[in-house]
């Protein structure tokens, strides 16, 4: 089927939602995005926590300064009507962007415009690019220690923006050449911080999670779910600084992000992690996490924003 995006207001074919190649996000990384995803349940379909999403893409505008005129209620609203005119979608994507062609850093037209897409990774994206996809249900990782990201002097780590991903993406591209599937990036003190699309967990002896605190790393939604599930299941949660013997020590490690939910780590720089499969702990929270998008858990149903 074709696709409709949301443009400022009204939908264009999937083909036509393109900006100059001189655009002002395009040559300078300012695109501000966030990213959810659909289900259908017994009561509908479904976004989770559209609400908390809109939210962050708001914050985002807000520390880089792009000037979003829509409010909350006109963004909501215009990605439920996206969901409803796609079909079969199960990923929600929202941008702002400054289109205008500029020579400066700093745009004469500031202007920005959103664009929302619902689509299937898999179907609309994935099947028709070239190459192999690479795809893994266990991750192995490695600590990018040739750079410090994450650097609240640079871009905050809080703004889901685009030029905060290009550092993550040169180290993650030499990560997969050696045979990883993703990296852990440091902070400059040199602690864990987080992955590059992902927040990450360990699980001590104890059983209990351990996270990043929140002014180091994106304020991953998926994460501020499984700190709210957690101790609703009796699981122990806690913000604290991480240095890489905390994950080497660990029961089990997982990444966390909105699109795989829970994602097992089994092996960090070589060394495998617990009994090297997915523990116990992690895959409570992966199904509990499951069960909560399927509609049938009502304790945390509200996340569910129905379309």
């Amino acid at each position: 089927m074709s696709r409709k995006i949301w443009r400022d207001g009204d939908f264009i074919e999937w083909e036509a939602a393109t900006v100059h190649v001189l655009s002002q996000s395009l040559q300078r990384g300012s695109l501000a995005f966030d990213y959810t995803s659909v289900h259908y349940t017994d009561k509908g379909t479904a976004v989770f926590r559209l609400t908390s999403h809109i939210d962050r893409l708001i914050t985002t505008c807000r520390i880089t300064g792009l000037p979003l005129t829509y409010s909350r209620e006109e963004l909501i609203e215009a990605c439920e009507e996206t969901v409803r005119q796609n079909p079969g979608a199960v990923s929600l994507k929202i941008s702002a962007i400054i289109p205008s062609v500029e020579v400066e850093l700093v745009p004469q037209d500031p202007t920005v415009s959103v664009l929302i897409a619902a689509y299937d990774s898999q179907v609309d994206i994935i099947d028709k690019n070239q190459g192999v996809f690479h795809s893994a249900a266990r991750l192995s990782l490695k600590i990018a220690r040739d750079i410090s990201n994450r650097r609240e002097d640079i871009i905050p780590p809080q703004a889901k923006v685009a030029a905060n991903y290009t550092s993550p993406m040169i180290e993650k591209w030499k990560a997969r050449k050696e045979g990883f599937d993703d990296i852990i990036l440091l902070d400059a003190r040199g602690n864990v911080a987080e992955a590059p699309t992902s927040n990450i967990f360990i699980v001590d002896e104890n059983g209990d999670l351990a996270t990043p605190p929140a002014q180091k790393v994106l304020l991953g939604i998926t994460r501020a779910s499984i700190m709210e599930m957690a101790p609703s299941m009796g699981i122990g949660c806690r913000e604290e600084e991480l240095v890489e013997e905390d994950l080497y020590r660990a029961s089990e490690v997982f990444l966390s992000a909105s699109s795989i939910g829970v994602w097992p780590v089994v092996k960090i720089d070589g060394r495998t992690i617990g009994n090297g499969e997915m523990g116990t702990v992690s895959g409570r929270l992966k199904t509990r996490l499951r069960e909560i998008k399927a509609g049938k858990d009502p304790e945390f149903e509200h996340w569910l924003h129905y379309v």
